[in-house]
């Protein structure tokens, strides 16, 4: 098993929606870095348009990258990728956040295409891993990456329903991926095959990582449930678990969701965050610097344990050629 982390490298606090589009957060990502240096982990930063725009952005990720220190992927937000139309949802810096498979196929092709020639043109490298902003993903926009010779995307979220989440205006809302699996799975399109590395997002409590089937079914049906409200509120609160840094996760449940993923020979542990995180106000998350301050215990402790197991660290892309041999 190999540990992946992922960090979607975007804007300042990005859940406020049609906020002026500031990006100080990368400013602090060297932090970052140098932390996981220090325990021989290489990071995927999944840049936004508004990413590849920024000054120390281009000089610090163009340095790792040619260093072979961290991978520069892609990350689409259609709201700030062009070409934009004067529409409700389709302009720059909309107030709607587009989920891009809402996105007519010609315009999404367009909004990978760009992307993809801003990354390569800012730090270097034409980029080789992708995750769709908001997790909005299917089989549209895995086509869309194929043709633009991506060879891995980490956008599906197991367990978890985003249809209610609004994109476009009377859109369809964002990605249902409750059924979907955490293991890695093969998008086979004509003659270029892509590679879905999910999130890690696991069932680790009993009964329900007994029998995703189970688990399936309290994360369809707990909102509408007295009896699994209650069972959440003692048992199951945070199921299924996410691997990443969140205001509550601490080493225990970081060993439950490693165990977990040993228990079922996972191939990847794939962890995600967001680069506005490491910036003290710059997300909902993490609001001040004492707050950050845990952020980076809960990681030092996470690499700890993971050196202690001898799980080493790989980047989005190099799992991608690894498993495909």
């Amino acid at each position: 098993m190999e540990f992946l982390i992922t960090i979607d490298t975007e804007g300042d606090n990005q859940w406020d929606h049609g906020r002026e589009l500031t990006t100080e957060n990368i400013r602090f990502v060297p932090r970052f870095q140098a932390l996981c240096e220090k325990y021989s982990i290489k990071p995927t930063y999944l840049v936004t348009s508004e990413i590849c725009e920024n000054p120390f952005a281009k000089e610090i990720f163009s340095e790792y990258l040619l260093t072979g220190r961290a991978e520069i992927g892609a990350h689409l937000h259609s709201w700030t990728t062009p070409p934009f139309n004067d529409l409700d949802g389709y302009r720059n810096n909309d107030n709607s956040h587009a989920f891009a498979h809402e996105l007519p196929e010609e315009l999404l092709n367009e909004k990978v295409k760009i992307l993809t020639d801003q990354i390569e043109t800012s730090f270097g490298r034409r980029p080789q891993s992708f995750r769709s902003g908001r997790y909005g993903f299917n089989k549209n926009v895995a086509k869309a990456l194929a043709e633009n010779l991506y060879l891995v995307d980490s956008s599906v979220t197991p367990f978890v329903d985003w249809s209610e989440y609004q994109g476009l205006p009377g859109g369809s809302g964002g990605p249902d991926f409750v059924e979907y699996s955490p293991s890695p799975y093969w998008y086979n399109i004509g003659n270029k095959p892509l590679l879905e590395l999910p999130v890690t997002i696991l069932p680790t409590k009993f009964p329900l990582n007994t029998n995703w089937e189970l688990a399936r079914y309290y994360v369809r049906n707990v909102n509408n449930s007295y009896f699994l409200k209650a069972l959440r509120k003692l048992f199951f609160n945070h199921q299924p678990l996410w691997l990443r840094p969140n205001l509550w996760m601490n080493a225990e449940l970081f060993n439950d969701i490693i165990r977990e993923s040993e228990k079922i020979k996972l191939p990847y542990l794939v962890m995600m965050f967001h680069s506005s995180e490491l910036m003290p106000g710059g997300s909902i998350y993490w609001k001040d610097n004492e707050a950050v301050e845990k952020l980076y215990a809960l990681l030092e402790g996470l690499f700890i344990a993971l050196a202690d197991r001898k799980i080493h660290s790989a980047t989005l892309t190099e799992a991608a050629k690894s498993y495909r041999q």
